[in-house]
């Protein structure tokens, strides 16, 4: 028989780390590293900051057309006296 493979992140495999070692150690490493997760979350920050951009529009555009109807509304009212 051949010699048995090292099975990384197992302390107790033949090959592996001691039992005082620590078995997390490349795991963990992987996933600090891992930037995977970054990239959804600067695509969400752009969505939030093209959200905010189209509600303000829309508010100011509320705002105004609220005013125009108003002063439509009034002058209309003061040449039917």
């Amino acid at each position: 028989m051949g010699e048995t493979g090292k099975l990384a992140g197992l302390s107790n495999a033949p090959g592996g780390r001691s039992a005082g070692g620590l078995a997390a150690g490349p795991a963990l490493k992987n996933f600090l590293t891992d930037e995977r997760g970054a990239t959804a979350v600067e695509y969400g920050l752009i969505v939030a900051g093209i959200f905010l951009a189209i509600l303000s529009a829309v508010n100011l555009f509320a705002g105004n057309a609220t005013n125009m109807f108003d002063n439509i509304a009034n002058t209309l009212g003061a040449a039917m006296r």
